[in-house]
Protein backbone atom coordinates (compact mmCIF):
# COMPACT_ATOMS: atom_id res chain seq x y z
CA UNK A 1 0.00 0.00 0.00
CA UNK A 2 0.99 3.48 -1.14
CA UNK A 3 1.47 6.51 2.01
CA UNK A 4 1.54 9.65 0.93
CA UNK A 5 3.50 11.33 3.06
CA UNK A 6 3.34 15.46 3.74
CA UNK A 7 5.60 17.73 5.36
CA UNK A 8 8.10 20.46 5.38
CA UNK A 9 11.55 18.62 6.53
CA UNK A 10 13.47 22.48 6.98
CA UNK A 11 10.56 22.85 9.46
CA UNK A 12 10.99 21.17 12.76
CA UNK A 13 7.04 21.48 13.25
CA UNK A 14 6.56 20.16 10.09
CA UNK A 15 8.87 17.59 9.51
CA UNK A 16 7.87 14.86 11.67
CA UNK A 17 5.57 12.70 9.23
CA UNK A 18 8.85 12.16 7.01
CA UNK A 19 10.95 10.64 10.09
CA UNK A 20 8.41 8.67 11.42
CA UNK A 21 7.37 7.34 7.63
CA UNK A 22 11.35 6.22 7.48
CA UNK A 23 9.31 3.58 10.12
CA UNK A 24 7.00 2.45 8.15
CA UNK A 25 6.23 -0.85 6.63
CA UNK A 26 4.45 0.56 3.71
CA UNK A 27 5.68 2.57 0.08
CA UNK A 28 6.52 5.85 0.92
CA UNK A 29 5.35 9.18 -1.71
CA UNK A 30 6.99 12.16 -0.43
CA UNK A 31 4.97 14.70 -1.68
CA UNK A 32 6.02 18.33 -1.62
CA UNK A 33 2.30 19.05 -2.80
CA UNK A 34 -0.92 18.69 -2.64
CA UNK A 35 -1.58 19.04 -6.13
CA UNK A 36 0.24 15.28 -6.22
CA UNK A 37 -2.74 13.90 -5.10
CA UNK A 38 -4.15 14.17 -8.17
CA UNK A 39 -2.21 11.47 -10.12
CA UNK A 40 -2.95 8.73 -7.26
CA UNK A 41 -4.25 5.50 -8.09
CA UNK A 42 -6.48 3.27 -6.04
CA UNK A 43 -6.81 5.02 -2.42
CA UNK A 44 -5.13 7.49 -0.76
CA UNK A 45 -3.41 7.16 2.30
CA UNK A 46 -1.76 9.83 3.87
CA UNK A 47 0.43 10.89 6.72
CA UNK A 48 0.68 13.99 8.16
CA UNK A 49 1.20 16.18 11.37
CA UNK A 50 -1.76 16.92 13.48
CA UNK A 51 -1.51 20.53 15.31
CA UNK A 52 -2.30 19.68 19.42
CA UNK A 53 -2.78 16.02 18.82
CA UNK A 54 -1.89 13.73 20.98
CA UNK A 55 -2.30 10.29 19.68
CA UNK A 56 -2.34 8.56 16.49
CA UNK A 57 -5.79 9.13 14.35
CA UNK A 58 -7.47 9.02 11.16
CA UNK A 59 -9.04 11.85 9.68
CA UNK A 60 -11.44 12.26 7.23
CA UNK A 61 -11.24 14.17 4.35
CA UNK A 62 -13.88 16.54 5.89
CA UNK A 63 -12.61 17.36 9.06
CA UNK A 64 -9.46 18.87 7.89
CA UNK A 65 -9.76 22.55 7.81
CA UNK A 66 -8.91 24.60 5.04
CA UNK A 67 -6.74 27.59 6.45
CA UNK A 68 -7.45 30.98 5.01
CA UNK A 69 -5.71 31.70 2.02
CA UNK A 70 -3.69 34.80 1.24
CA UNK A 71 -1.13 33.86 -1.30
CA UNK A 72 -0.64 30.40 -3.28
CA UNK A 73 1.79 29.59 -0.73
CA UNK A 74 -0.83 29.17 1.59
CA UNK A 75 -2.30 26.62 -0.79
CA UNK A 76 -2.55 23.48 1.87
CA UNK A 77 -3.82 20.32 2.20
CA UNK A 78 -7.14 21.22 3.11
CA UNK A 79 -7.88 23.87 1.18
CA UNK A 80 -6.76 21.29 -1.72
CA UNK A 81 -9.42 18.72 -0.55
CA UNK A 82 -12.34 20.73 -0.58
CA UNK A 83 -11.04 21.92 -4.11
CA UNK A 84 -10.86 18.42 -5.53
CA UNK A 85 -13.99 17.69 -3.87
CA UNK A 86 -15.65 20.59 -5.52
CA UNK A 87 -14.64 19.77 -8.54
CA UNK A 88 -16.03 16.43 -8.77
CA UNK A 89 -12.75 14.87 -8.07
CA UNK A 90 -13.41 13.22 -5.23
CA UNK A 91 -10.87 9.73 -4.06
CA UNK A 92 -10.98 7.55 -1.51
CA UNK A 93 -9.18 9.38 1.00
CA UNK A 94 -7.61 8.79 4.97
CA UNK A 95 -5.74 11.06 6.55
CA UNK A 96 -3.47 9.61 8.86
CA UNK A 97 -2.68 11.97 11.77
CA UNK A 98 0.13 12.11 13.90
CA UNK A 99 1.39 14.18 17.04
CA UNK A 100 4.21 16.95 15.90
CA UNK A 101 6.49 15.00 18.22
CA UNK A 102 7.51 11.27 20.25
CA UNK A 103 9.24 8.20 19.68
CA UNK A 104 8.98 7.86 15.68
CA UNK A 105 9.09 3.87 15.92
CA UNK A 106 6.49 3.56 17.97
CA UNK A 107 4.41 6.36 15.99
CA UNK A 108 5.36 4.23 12.82
CA UNK A 109 3.63 1.03 14.59
CA UNK A 110 0.49 2.80 15.28
CA UNK A 111 0.89 3.83 11.64
CA UNK A 112 0.63 0.72 10.43
CA UNK A 113 -1.95 -0.85 12.47
CA UNK A 114 -3.96 2.29 11.30
CA UNK A 115 -2.89 0.86 7.36
CA UNK A 116 -4.13 -2.42 8.28
CA UNK A 117 -7.38 -1.09 9.62
CA UNK A 118 -7.77 0.37 6.08
CA UNK A 119 -7.43 -2.91 3.81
Amino acid sequence: MKLHVFGNEYLKEDSFAREVAEYVDAEIVSCRSPDELLDAEGPVRILDVVKDAESVRLITPERVKAQGMLSLHDFDLGFFLKLMKEMGMEKEIKIIGIPQRGNPQSIAKEVEACLKSLD
